[in-house]
């Protein structure tokens, strides 16, 4: 984080990751944090926060963000040190644009300037963009933040956008990433059969893999339910000291 490079100490994490604008939250604890790192967090405002977790063989960014607030508290002999992040919250909360559309105006060349002023990677949202083929049906006068904006104009074309580890992501309602689909099974990190809600929504436990993410698509393989997924929300928890280390992703069926 920043220019703080943390790593073999025990730390904990709650991520949540979902498909609206608002920045995606994390909190990550870390205990034992030294004076001098203590010192340097604490100075720091907004900075840039990068964390991977997994396994051996398949280590992954699991969050990128922003550092928020950052608290230490001293309990017993032990420091512990709070940092509280939002994915994109720095763009999204502090940047500002003031600029008029004429009406006829490609929704796209719209979304796509405003994206601009957000300053954030563009993810996949050009490839998503380049399926518009709307115009504004008037002039439009934007003096916000570029994201509220996007947001409102993406909703009447029925998609979603949101920050997903720093990039913006853009996806049509009842849709997938372009990318293969997650396989999962008991022998694969599945901890127990799904939980399948009255209107069809499904509610996964696995264990941590770094590729969940809002928008994936799984293929679940279980007595219960066998078929594709989409992830609509999912929530990393993990403690380098303990025994958690899994995901709760909750779904629609494909």
């Amino acid at each position: 984080m920043g220019q703080t490079n943390i790593t073999g100490l025990d730390l904990a994490f709650e991520i949540e990751k979902d498909l609206e604008p608002e920045p995606n939250a994390s909190e990550i604890t870390i205990f034992n944090l030294s004076l001098t790192n203590r010192a340097a967090l604490s100075k720091y405002q907004r900075v840039p926060v990068i964390l991977k977790a997994g396994y051996r063989d398949s280590l992954g960014v699991i969050f990128q963000g922003d550092m928020l607030r950052c608290s230490h508290i001293k309990e017993d002999a032990c420091w512990i040190t709070v940092l509280s992040c939002g994915d994109g919250t720095n763009a999204i909360q502090s940047k500002r644009t003031n600029k008029s559309y004429a009406k006829g105006t490609p929704v796209k060349t719209v979304v796509g300037d405003l994206s601009k002023h957000l300053g954030l990677a563009t993810g996949n949202a050009d490839s998503q963009l380049n399926q518009l083929n709307s115009q504004l049906d008037r002039s439009l006068s934007v003096s916000t933040n570029p994201m509220a904006a996007i947001s409102r104009l993406l909703r009447h074309e029925n998609m979603s956008v949101s920050v997903q580890n720093g990039a913006l992501q853009i996806l049509k309602k009842g849709t997938a990433l372009a990318k293969e689909a997650i396989s999962l099974s008991a022998d694969s990190g599945l901890l127990a059969s799904p939980e399948v809600g009255s209107k069809g929504e499904i509610t996964i436990r696995a264990l941590l893999m770094p590729e969940f993410a809002p928008g994936r698509l799984v293929h679940i393989d279980s007595a219960l339910y066998q078929g594709l997924v989409v992830i609509h929300k999912v929530r990393f928890s993990g403690a380098s000291f303990g025994d958690t280390w899994e995901v709760e992703m909750e779904c629609g069926i494909k």
